[in-house]
């Protein structure tokens, strides 16, 4: 089973430029109405913004195939890893309440303790977290299976009986953050083991872990005494005015709501992450669009969201140019808290999950990005469809460079 958000969409950003100057609308929605029919995408929408505001953005082809429901730009969708942007957010946000500090150790938050139970390996602490150096593996048997239908899942999905086997525990009673974290990290957890950590010490070594940054986010929840959702409503959805997005579907956000696909144009059941802060952000093009121009402006100095100090730590390297952890990725060699830098200079994340594929990213020094989210997933590399999927997403977020 491929790891899901393994970043291996991540690379590709290092080669594309973002948007600077705006184009002729109608050429620019032919042109990516063209693009649309070549790739084979049920459905895509796209946002080129700057820190006024929107430049561009645009839907094309399908949120429901069969339905011929319009993918459009309010239409939401779970956006896989770019979630962790806002979970580097949300965490600027609690350092600014005083909850903690990069470098506290979790065991200081903790209510059950996390150590490496590898020689030497040292404490972690929220750095290690957010730079992807705590040593936390995620095993791909019990992290893969860490999905669940929910109430607005079809079970008339040709892919239910596969997806259940390969991204479920059937019955699984407990879907709370706070248990799976539990279950894995804690010595004595029924899913513990020494191979979810690696051998290498805290903040040495690059190793991506979703699981980690669930855990994040869990530390946000134990400090302010509200679930990680909860928070985020309060200190980053409400503030900005981004009424639909959630990290939990409900009736409204279903409504809205893409059917997700593979590249054969299948339909996934609906389904929910246990560890949803690391990838199960549901939102729009339009709603995404609204937080990048923030973020934008933070950059800048220019935002009321966090203090200026907030934005700086939520964006600074924490590398040092000659001090990269090692097996940190070429095309993307350092990070803030959760943003990455990719090697061109910008700024932003992917993600990806069964039936999604996201892109977000802004130059820091023109003041400009663009988002691009599709209802479809780039297969698996390994059959050759991956590739494929991706030359013909390249066309697409070139197309929005000026």
């Amino acid at each position: 089973m491929q790891m899901r958000r393994r970043v291996l969409l991540a690379i590709m950003l290092a080669c594309c430029a973002v948007a600077q100057a705006r184009p002729d609308e109608k050429a620019l929605s032919a042109r990516l109405q063209a693009l649309h029919r070549d790739a084979g995408f049920p459905g895509f929408a796209v946002a080129t913004v700057n820190k006024d505001g929107v430049t561009y953005r645009h839907g094309f082809g399908y949120a429901d195939l069969g339905a011929r429901r319009p993918y459009r730009t309010d239409t939401v969708q779970n956006v896989g890893s770019v979630s962790k942007t806002f979970v580097g957010v949300a965490l600027a946000r609690a350092i600014e309440l005083g909850y903690f500090t990069l470098d506290t150790e979790i065991n200081a938050v903790l209510p059950f303790r996390v150590d490496n139970p590898h020689a030497d390996a040292g404490p972690i602490t929220i750095r290690h977290l957010v730079t992807h150096t705590s040593g936390i593996v995620d095993d791909d048997e019990t992290y893969g299976h860490s999905y669940y239908l929910n109430a607005y899942s079809d079970r008339r999905s040709p892919l239910l009986k596969r997806f259940t086997q390969e991204y479920t525990v059937p019955g699984r009673a407990d879907t709370s953050l706070d248990g799976f974290l539990r279950n894995y990290l804690a010595a004595g957890g029924r899913d513990f083991k020494a191979s979810n950590f690696s051998a290498a010490p805290s903040g040495s070594t690059y190793e991506y872990s979703n699981i980690g940054a669930a855990l994040a986010a869990h530390l946000v929840e134990l400090k302010s005494g509200q679930r990680f959702d909860a928070f985020c409503q309060t200190h980053i959805f409400q503030p900005l005015g981004m009424r639909h997005t959630g990290w939990s579907i409900d009736a409204g956000l279903a409504a809205r709501h893409a059917r997700l696909y593979n590249t054969s144009k299948q339909a996934y059941p609906l389904y929910s992450l246990i560890t949803y802060p690391d990838g199960g952000l549901i939102t729009s093009a339009d709603d995404l669009a609204i937080f990048l121009v923030e973020m934008i402006k933070g950059y800048r100095g220019e935002s009321a969201l966090l203090g200026k100090a907030s934005f700086r730590l939520l964006f600074d390297k924490q590398f040092a140019d000659n001090a990269i952890p090692a097996d940190s990725p070429k095309g993307e060699p350092n990070g803030g808290v959760f943003w990455r830098y990719e090697a061109n200079g910008q700024i932003g994340h992917s993600g990806s999950d069964p039936g999604v594929t996201t892109f977000m990213a802004f130059d820091p020094v023109q003041g400009t990005g663009k988002i691009f989210l599709t209802n479809s997933d780039f297969g698996d590399a390994n059959e050759g469809s991956a590739p494929r999927a991706m030359t013909k997403f390249k066309a697409i977020w070139s197309a929005l460079d000026r």
